[in-house]
């Protein structure tokens, strides 16, 4: 293998240095140096810091041989951009130890949702719409941006999958690969997951959300956040610069949080962030057109009522009925 890598290097004029024993890894891993990691070795690193400009080689011995679930996880506890199955990876690795320019090609939209008060359903609401996008064909990155909540895998009953969640991911940075990190995460209902989880952990770094919010946006056609409100404000915190992405705003029709919507709202605009308003129907003493005019904002849909999705929530189950096909109206109009 390392024979097989150093032909790749000098096809493009590069030299390999081979370093084979745990303390030379040591010594170069505080480095800026890419770094390609012999799969058979890469248990002589568990322990290191995250580093960027990191590749795990393994050889591929049948075309069909998969990479061992162990080897992915220690990679991304390392930080690899990718675990590269040779030879059907030399296209890949050629390239990176080149640093040739790679055409990203088109990117994936990002769609942020947000809620006027908690209850407000804008979990519910991410899920839904991830669920619908997939559905119509589109390779959906739901992420979950309340590290500190109770993990937006229960909402998809997907607690139990196996599969990196933030708690794994807080300090990844730099670009991650779609070959190793779609592997890695759970997939429920073929939407790709990122989630919080039922223990304590650190909030992600700004380099952690950058990196996750550019692998979703070449890796899948659509990124739907659910984000807390207070940080959505916040958008220097989480989003890379120049993020074009949009802001939906579910606002149940409940007076208290029409009140909490008004505020959020104002507050969002003096800040840059233009927000649309989405109405979630929970009784009838309130109409979208009443919102409209104490908002001063326009109301994009209106999700229908239904007690149904509440205990679905509850069950781990997907939202069916009226609620579904909401969504799925509010995808297909926005996608055209």
């Amino acid at each position: 293998m390392i024979d097989h890598v150093r032909t790749l290097a000098l096809a493009g004029g590069k030299v390999v240095e081979v370093i084979e024993r745990a303390d030379q890894i040591a010594q170069r891993w505080p480095t800026d140096q890419f770094i390609v990691m012999g799969a058979d070795i890469v248990d002589q690193a568990v322990g290191l810091p995250k580093r960027r400009n990191l590749a795990i080689v393994h050889w591929q011995y049948a075309a069909l041989e998969v990479v061992p679930t162990q080897l992915w996880q220690t990679a991304l506890q390392l930080g690899a951009e990718h675990v590269v199955a040779l030879p059907e990876g030399d296209a890949w690795l050629a390239e990176r130890l080149t640093e040739s320019v790679v055409d990203d090609g088109v990117l994936a939209r990002v769609l942020v949702v947000s809620g006027a008060c908690g209850g407000s359903g804008a979990s519910t609401l991410a899920v839904g719409l991830a669920i619908a996008a997939e559905r119509s064909g589109k390779k959906v990155l739901l992420i979950d941006g309340d590290i500190h909540g109770g993990g937006l895998d229960l909402l998809l009953g997907a607690e139990a999958l196996d599969g990196a969640r933030w708690p794994e991911l807080v300090h990844t940075s730099g670009r991650v690969s779609t070959e190793t990190l779609l592997p890695a995460l759970p997939s429920p209902h073929r939407v790709a997951l990122i989630s919080g989880a039922r223990k304590a952990s650190e909030s992600p770094t700004l380099p952690a959300w950058e990196s996750i919010i550019n692998f979703g946006r070449h890796a899948c056609d659509l990124v739907v956040i659910d984000m807390p409100r207070e940080q959505m404000l916040n958008k220097d915190m989480w989003a890379p610069r120049e993020l074009e992405c949009e802001f939906w705003f579910v606002v149940p029709t409940r007076i208290r949080a029409v009140a909490a919507a008004a505020v959020a709202l104002e507050h969002y605009r003096t800040h840059g962030v233009h927000a649309e308003v989405i109405v979630r129907q929970t009784n009838r003493s309130m109409s979208a057109d009443d919102i409209c005019r104490a908002l001063g904002a326009p109301v994009r849909a209106v999700l229908p009522e239904d007690a149904s999705v509440s205990l679905a929530a509850e069950l781990g189950e997907l939202a069916g009925g009226g609620y579904a096909k909401a969504c799925n109206l509010l995808i297909q109009k926005w996608w055209t």
